[in-house]
């Protein structure tokens, strides 16, 4: 389930919602590191008219991520929708390429879904995972948390790779 390819340096770096932070300190380090121009957040309403965008947002400015470099996708409610959507922003940015960040657990379901959408996009993806504090996954089976992640994951993955349009 974990990919953690090699990244190479990138017009920009997309972080995807849904955890409690690690993934956009894990963006931020990365985007410090110089490895992106552009700082990409895809997240959805998560309570009322409160986006994960805006909350991801805020977080990675105090964590000295410039304001100018952010661009907010605040629609997604899945995987799916973060691929899509921000397929769909990015592209009046002169962006040819990006780095996607998510949790080391979501990383092959990531792939497999960004790589399928970007298809025609002509954006070469890379692909860096942020360690879940509740996720090992060379001793996956070690906690109840873990269990449920690795079998709700797979169930996830088969899911999409039984789509008719897939």
């Amino acid at each position: 389930m974990v990919v953690d390819e090699k990244i190479q340096k990138s017009d920009a770096i997309i972080v995807l919602s849904g955890d409690k932070g690690e993934r956009v300190e894990k963006a931020a380090e990365l985007y410090h590191q110089g490895y992106g121009k552009y700082f990409v957040i895809s997240g959805g309403i998560t309570y009322n008219d409160v986006t994960a965008a805006q909350l991801m947002k805020d977080h990675a400015l105090q964590l000295g991520v410039p304001e100018k470099a952010i661009v907010l996708e605040d629609r997604a409610d899945s995987t799916y929708e973060n691929a899509e959507f921000t397929r769909q922003i990015i592209k009046s940015y002169p962006i040819h390429s990006a780095i996607v960040v998510s949790s080391n657990f979501h990383m092959k379901r990531v792939e497999m879904i960004f790589d399928r959408d970007f298809k025609t996009s002509k954006i070469k993806l890379y692909y860096a995972n942020a360690k879940d504090p509740h996720f090992d996954e060379t001793r996956w089976w070690g906690n109840n948390k873990s269990i449920m992640i690795t079998i709700t994951e797979y169930l996830k993955m088969t899911g999409y790779a039984m789509e008719k349009n897939y």
